[in-house]
């Protein structure tokens, strides 16, 4: 089967700048092919089959297509003699002459679209990998500020820019300071000395968190905790105590088994405080107030390896834990205070 030629048609064809083939509907053989077409795919393309001209051509993937009066295509990629290598996309559908019915495929240089298409692939990868990067950048920059913040603190924090200074009427506040800290001889190995205060104070963090408490801010070798705030906690005095008997626990059973021998003394209160994001630049939470001073008398009037709390907390946690008196005192900013031992069952 032939196509009739008109010369002005074949004129048009031939000078498109769009590759176009014409093919017999049952051998998909090649009966016109113009100019750019055969720039692209080669000289001498009629009597070819459109499948051996086009290698990415399925003659029956084509042919079933036809039937359905759908149009056929596909894309591909061929290394012209005369140029460099180009993508394209051919097109393929049944069309109607004055003598039959053939197949008009046409093709079209999709280099461009391609090197976008390839391009905005680059830049959405980058895009993502940097995405990426400030996604692991913000999770460690929250994982630093919760040892920083509580975590209702951190939320507010978070949602607003700034957090309210916060009163808390009854609040347990635990103070921990080591004995004779700067005359102990890891004291003078700095290496030694970090590496064993953040396994000890790591250990107290897992106590105290896991008694419902929050650990506010390590200073030097003073170690300071609340409960009751910034989450409310009803059985704050007795957690508190809890945790601090856990701590002394773990501190004999470590000296057991290590040569340098780290002794502290605790003590608890249990009163009021303020607790406040502070700084412009460099933020910490911190907690501030009678309960808070009271705690830091109540560890300076105990002794090593004990627990002194006051009569406040006292009252709220002996139905539960043993407390021993140990007489009254006079307590710094305030009148004179009945104080006690809490007794931990460790051995004098």
């Amino acid at each position: 089967m032939t196509i009739t030629r008109s010369s002005s048609a074949f004129d048009c064809l031939r000078d498109l700048t769009i590759g176009i083939m014409i093919c017999e509907p049952q051998s998909a053989n090649i009966v016109y092919a113009n100019e750019q077409a055969e720039k692209w795919f080669g000289r001498g393309l009629v009597g070819q089959s459109l499948p051996s001209a086009v290698a990415a051509v399925s003659l029956d993937d084509l042919k079933a297509r036809v039937a359905s009066s759908k149009r056929y295509s596909v894309a591909g990629e061929i290394a012209p003699a005369t140029g460099r290598r180009i993508a394209y996309r051919l097109s393929a559908n049944e069309r109607s002459f004055e003598n039959g019915t053939f197949i008009v495929s046409e093709i079209e240089n999709i280099s461009t679209q391609k090197e976008q298409e390839y391009l905005l692939q680059s830049y959405s990868g980058l895009i993502e990998r940097k995405n990426r990067e400030i996604a692991k950048e913000q999770e460690r920059t929250e994982r630093l500020l919760m040892n920083v913040f509580p975590f209702k603190v951190l939320q507010e924090f978070k949602e607003f820019g700034t957090t309210t200074p916060s009163f808390y009427d009854e609040v347990s506040v635990m103070f921990l300071d080591f004995v004779g800290f700067t005359r102990m001889p890891v004291s003078k190995d700095p290496k030694r000395l970090i590496s064993e205060l953040n396994e000890i104070f790591s250990t107290f963090d897992q106590i105290i968190e896991h008694h419902a408490c929050e650990r506010i801010k390590t200073i030097g070798d003073a170690y300071l905790a609340v409960a009751n705030m910034p989450s409310a906690n009803p059985d704050h005095a007795t957690d508190i105590a809890t945790a601090a008997i856990k701590i002394l626990r773990y501190l004999e059973r470590r000296n057991a088994q290590h040569d340098i021998q780290w002794t502290c003394r605790v003590g608890i209160h249990t009163g009021s405080v303020v607790g406040s994001v502070v700084g412009v630049r460099k933020y910490i939470y911190d907690v501030f107030g009678d309960g808070v001073n009271t705690a830091s008398r109540m560890q300076s009037l105990s002794e090593p390896m004990k627990i002194t709390v006051s009569e406040p907390t006292c009252k709220l946690i002996c139905s539960t834990i043993p407390c021993m008196p140990r007489g009254e005192f006079e307590i710094k900013g305030t009148d004179k205070m009945n104080v006690y031992f809490i007794d931990t069952g460790l051995s004098d």
